[in-house]
């Protein structure tokens, strides 16, 4: 009997630890979490117009999910570009939901750093297409290095994923986090003008958005009172300081996007035509794409497991490109398109067809 007793007791204290494996690194996304893009990375040795992009999962080209092009990807058709694309996506395998790349990994809290630093950051992104361009252009010209430059514009975007993880953190230490965040992009891109030896760069800077309209957020934090207050103010503090420090750069020619000024426009588009009203701005048309929805995602992420058991993994929504958001966390099919149109127009005569211009 003792002996029975005794196996029981083992049985049960290793179905214990199995569930309470399984509910840690569900709950706290540890260790679980895999980044999307594998493969060796290289950069063309020819092309007509190159953009290289450094970011997050809403600028990544190469996740899983089905709703097509991403902004940066819409861009490149307009001006016929060959991409280069290093942002990063993860999904965590066990809750199904996505992760996207931040600024400077080492800013990330504990638990974040065992899982999220499996994804490149801005430093590593970077110094990983360094690495792949100078052994490419090994033995060109001057000329022929001058003129892929002059072919080439960067994007940088980040700040979505960096500011989500510090809504619940003490908003002063968050601001200083903050703060360093937006020196080391500042930083990063004069490293890349001193490698490069240019210091005449063409870059697209890409803002933040307001967290706390994506989909994910009500159930994301729990203190809505307070974590809602401190997701505003942390937004105004990344934009303005990105938005100051870009001012000052000399290394080159910043356009800087504003995305949450587009975000607002696309729900303000939706909601002024749900009231009736068309403003001065063209606002309240709803033509294009035609929103029936700016504050659901048309997909929503479902743990692993849960997906092993049902036939149908994503089901989305009816209309795809007429939904804002397409997961709780990224944009839609629709205002990615629209996104990226609005960034050709911002930089046609700034950073393409600059020479016809000047």
């Amino acid at each position: 009997m003792r002996l029975f007793n005794r196996f029981y007791a083992l049985c049960a204290i290793a179905a214990c630890t199995i569930l309470y494996s399984a509910w840690f690194l569900t709950s706290h996304n540890y260790g679980d979490i895999v980044p999307l893009r594998s493969g060796q990375f290289q950069t063309a040795e020819q092309f007509d117009h190159r953009l290289v992009v450094f970011g997050d999962s809403w600028s990544d080209n190469e996740t899983e999910e089905s709703q097509g092009k991403v902004w940066t990807d819409w861009l490149c058709e307009m001006f016929s570009c060959h991409q280069e694309n290093l942002a990063e996506t993860a999904k965590s395998v066990l809750r199904g939901k996505y992760a996207g790349s931040v600024v400077d990994n080492a800013e990330l809290d504990v638990l974040g750093r065992l899982s999220q630093t499996r994804l490149g950051d801005f430093k590593t992104q970077l110094q990983y297409w360094l690495d792949a361009e100078m052994k490419l252009v090994q033995g060109f010209s001057e000329e022929q290095i001058k003129s892929r430059q002059e072919r080439s514009i960067f994007v940088v975007s980040f700040g979505i994923w960096d500011i989500w993880s510090l809504v619940s953190k003490d908003y002063t230490a968050a601001l200083a986090s903050i703060d360093h965040r937006v020196e080391i992009i500042m930083d990063q891109l004069n490293k890349l003008s001193h490698i490069l030896s240019n210091d005449r760069l063409k870059i697209i800077l890409t803002q933040s958005v307001d967290v706390t309209f994506l989909p994910a957020f009500s159930s994301a934090f729990t203190s809505q009172g307070d974590e809602y207050k401190n997701a505003v103010k942390l937004l105004s503090h990344w934009n303005n300081k990105l938005r100051d420090t870009a001012q000052s750069w000399d290394k080159g020619t910043i356009y800087l996007f504003d995305t949450n000024a587009f975000l607002l426009d696309r729900i303000r588009d939706w909601q002024y035509y749900a009231a009736g009203i068309t403003a001065d701005s063209g606002l309240g048309t709803n033509e294009d794409p035609g929103w029936v929805n700016v504050a659901d995602a048309c997909v929503e992420s479902e743990a692993a497991i849960k997906v092993m058991m049902s036939k149908d993994k994503h089901k989305a929504c009816e209309n795809p490109e007429k939904y804002l958001f397409w997961n709780e966390m990224s944009l839609g099919p629709s205002a990615h398109r629209l996104m990226a149109t609005e960034i050709y127009q911002g930089i046609d005569g700034i950073l393409l067809n600059a020479k016809e211009e000047s």
